[in-house]
């Protein structure tokens, strides 16, 4: 019960620490993009890459990588958007592999421990025998239901594990769509700002 104990605080660590990461992560909503396009559309580049540089999350920097390349050609742009954002995944993805791990591993240690005390129930069981033929031996299917609860406790904790690294990878798959869209806005937005200028010059 020990490792079990381990592995259900490690989880319970990891929830936590991705839950306080993806509240404060900019997912690339509609509110973020209307506002980005409100900003690219009137102009106020400066205003947006301040804006942005406050902001976390794949979506804003792949926004601001386009702001600060705006400059550039077309090609370059979207590779330098799709660079960015690509250093965005680890940290999206970050101990994701931890809780994949546990929900593989705390069903294995929650069976070990019920064999290990099934094994030690049947010791105690056969010296029993061993010392008195006649001896009372009852007491055997209460020791193997103290053995299983290592099992049930391991497959609680593999399933709690497996909901919140679906959830987390879900939005981390999310975060990089959602980018994306904001990737195809942004140039799309800048391509109308430099019409704009070109309509008046």
């Amino acid at each position: 019960m020990i490792p079990l104990l381990v592995l259900s605080i490690i989880a319970i660590g990891v929830a936590l620490e991705r839950a306080f990461f993806y509240t404060r992560l900019e997912q690339g909503g509609e509110r973020f993009r209307a506002r980005l396009h409100e900003l690219i559309s009137s102009g106020q580049f400066q205003d947006a890459i301040g804006w942005l540089k406050g902001l976390r999350g794949p979506a804003s920097v792949t926004a601001l990588a386009a702001l600060e390349s705006r400059d550039e050609s077309e090609p370059v742009m979207e590779a330098t958007m799709a660079s960015r954002a690509r250093l965005e995944v680890p940290s999206l993805r970050r101990y994701l592999g931890v809780l994949d791990t546990i929900v593989t591993a705390a069903p294995l240690v929650g069976l070990l421990g019920t064999i290990t005390g099934m094994m030690g129930t049947f010791h105690q069981v056969a010296e029993r025998l061993s010392k008195n033929p006649s001896a009372d031996t009852t007491g055997i299917t209460a020791g193997i239901g103290e053995a299983l609860i290592t099992t049930a406790t391991g497959i609680a904790i593999a399933v709690v594990s497996l909901i919140f690294h679906n959830i987390y990878e879900g939005m981390a798959e999310t975060a990089m769509d959602n980018s994306e869209v904001v990737a195809a806005e942004v140039v799309s937005s800048l391509e109308g700002q430099r019409e704009k200028r070109g309509a008046r010059s």
